[in-house]
């Protein structure tokens, strides 16, 4: 493990089986990030721009009497697989062992009340990337930092509010409930609403949440997922990992069933799952049974190359010929309950991912009050209903693909097809000199100014980025400069837009091959985008409903408007997004939207 020394601001390898007390920084990556290369070569990276934050960083550390402090963009050698591997897989003990976590937060002034309703403390991108979630429990001390490096409280003090934020419980952000005694699902829920600048980078980052170690192998997409997923059922008997149903906001389709979710999206809503002791599960369905010979519950299950192979209480469900499975975990008062036809090949498949099939419970006193004990809790139906048999669950089609038989159109959205027409208009943009120089966007038809630029999604989702669905790049030959508009999604359902500017033919094409790229100069949200350009121009990106537009076939297509001016629309900038209408959860951001990274 390397150190940056806060002194001399050079990397160190403390000898001995100790470390010595250090600091960690816990941020969001920038484009320009100091490298172990850079630390190496310039001495501090002075000619780095994130080297101000590894400075500011140092300082903070040295007050507070720390020799050492650990960032993760400098202490690690990225070139090396083995090393990286070893840092990705360690890191959650990292942060743990810190004797302080310095929380960097970029985007929030130090002016504001981190508490108040509108806060910018409440929208910062901190709270939605994926690695800050185990930066945020690991640590027992953390220290919140605002943008000029002035600290704006802890984790204690705030943690009425960074609860609130995350859906964590207090009692775990506090380190006094071990994640162990936390169910899978639970666990799952608060990573559902994170995103990561990798997708495999999604699974990676809950490794230590779980206590799993894996190699990493970065390409193999969601598999990654469902790698993880596997680690956690060789080390643990929790059931609640099957208990996942297709995110709110997948509202326009629905994932094929499968046994384990794709994403950890798909557990968006088991926040209040708990798991059940296998010891009083197994209680609740004691009795008489329709066997002479009952199979007795067994609590563990394993993964073979057929399926899962596990021990469930299930039920004949006569209406549609197949099962209903009881898992050990509960929801609203209720098990949580899987249907579960059985295929000619005697494998079990789980048949529908939009519900689950609960078993109501009931108390022997009737007053149901489940607070950890369950000796007086029943089923409400009587338990001959139930049969436990070990059966062998499918997992052949764990990849995420979507069913057009079950398709669920979406009336308050009606352009989020899995592959819906796009609809791009211009503003100004020829009369200022630009040109489109390229697109990526699939059945390109050009037309002239103020009329539509119409192309379609890529196939959902791409195979060269999980984010970025097109990009279009416009250039004025006059002058040279230009911008590379990049349009993608949040989250798998939300547009969003993004600008950056070049000056040269080599800077051009490497924004377009890199897309979605962060710019300082740019003003991003999910719904709309501004940039000033050198020439004194502004672009400007907004995205809404195509509905009302003017010659053009069905309306409701997801509509995109690129405009250049001297200054930027007041329209744009206070129009309100069509995603805070009520369409979606409004959980999903707290305050005016930001990006995501």
């Amino acid at each position: 493990m390397r150190l940056l020394n806060t002194k001399t601001l050079k990397l160190e390898e403390p000898a001995g089986p100790r470390l010595p007390p250090y600091a960690i920084l816990s941020h969001v990556w920038g484009n320009e990030e100091v490298t172990l290369r850079d630390i190496g070569e310039h001495g501090t990276g002075k000619k780095v721009k994130g080297n101000t934050k590894i400075e500011n960083c140092c300082v903070q550390a040295l007050e507070d009497g720390y020799r050492y402090v650990w960032i993760d963009t400098c202490c690690i050698d990225k070139c090396s697989s083995a090393e990286l591997s070893e840092a990705i897989n360690s890191m959650y003990r990292w942060y743990q062992e810190a004797a302080v976590c310095y929380a960097y937060l970029e985007d929030v002034p130090s002016d504001e009340d981190p508490a108040a309703e509108d806060s910018s403390f409440r929208r910062s991108k901190w709270f939605r990337r994926g690695w800050t979630l185990q930066e945020a429990i690991a640590p027992r001390n953390v220290e919140f930092f605002a943008r000029d490096w002035v600290k704006i409280g802890t984790k204690t003090s705030l943690i009425d509010v960074i609860a609130t934020i995350t859906d964590v419980d207090r009692a775990v952000l506090m380190n006094t409930l071990p994640l162990s005694e936390v169910c899978v699902a639970k666990k799952m829920s608060w990573a559902s609403r994170r995103e990561t600048r990798r997708v495999e980078d999604r699974a990676y980052s809950l490794m230590g949440i779980f206590g799993v170690h894996m190699p990493l192998i970065y390409g193999e997409g969601k598999n990654a997922f469902i790698r993880l997923q596997h680690e956690i059922m060789r080390t643990s008997n929790d059931q609640s990992i099957f208990a996942w149903l297709d995110p709110p906001w997948y509202s326009g389709y629905r994932l094929e069933p499968s046994l384990l979710a794709p994403s950890p999206d798909c557990f968006a809503q088991s926040n209040t799952i708990n798991r059940i002791p296998s010891a009083d599960f197994a209680r609740l369905f004691e009795g008489p049974t329709s066997t002479p010979t009952p199979t007795p519950y067994k609590s563990h299950f394993s993964v073979t190359n057929s399926g899962v192979q596990i021990s469930l209480p299930v039920r004949f469900e006569a209406d549609s010929n197949g099962y209903t499975a009881a898992l050990a975990c509960l929801i609203n008062g209720c098990l949580v309950g899987l249907r579960l036809p059985c295929g000619a090949d005697g494998l079990f498949r789980r048949e529908d991912t939009s519900d689950f099939s609960n078993t109501t419970l009931a108390s022997r006193d009737g007053e149901l009050d489940i607070n950890g004990d369950f000796s007086n809790i029943t089923l409400a139906t009587p338990s001959d209903v139930f049969v436990i048999k070990d059966i062998i669950i499918s997992t052949a089609d764990e990849k995420e693909t979507y069913s057009r038989t079950h398709f669920r159109p979406s009336p308050s959205l009606p352009y989020r097809f899995p592959e819906p027409p796009v609809y791009v208009r211009t503003a100004q943009v020829a009369q200022e000199g630009f040109v489109l120089h390229r697109c990526s966007g699939k059945e390109l038809r050009t037309q002239p100014e103020g009329s539509f630029v119409a192309f379609m999604w890529e196939p959902w989702p791409p195979s060269r980025n999980a984010t970025v669905k097109c990009t279009l790049a416009y250039e004025n030959p006059v002058s040279g400069e230009g911008f590379v508009v990049t349009i993608s999604q949040l989250g798998m359902h939300l547009p969003c837009v993004h600008i950056a500017a070049f000056t040269d033919a080599k800077r051009a094409e490497y924004l377009f091959e890199s897309s979605y790229l962060e710019s300082p100069c740019c003003e991003s949200h999910p719904d709309w985008a501004s940039m000033p350009l050198r020439s004194g121009r502004r672009v400007t990106v907004a995205t809404s409903n195509t509905e009302g537009w003017k010659g053009l076939g069905p309306s409701g297509a997801l509509g995109v408007t690129i405009s250049v001016g001297r200054t930027q629309s007041a329209k744009a900038r206070n129009k309100k997004p069509f995603w805070r209408r009520g369409t979606l959860l409004p959980r999903l951001w707290s305050g005016q939207p930001g990006t995501l990274c």
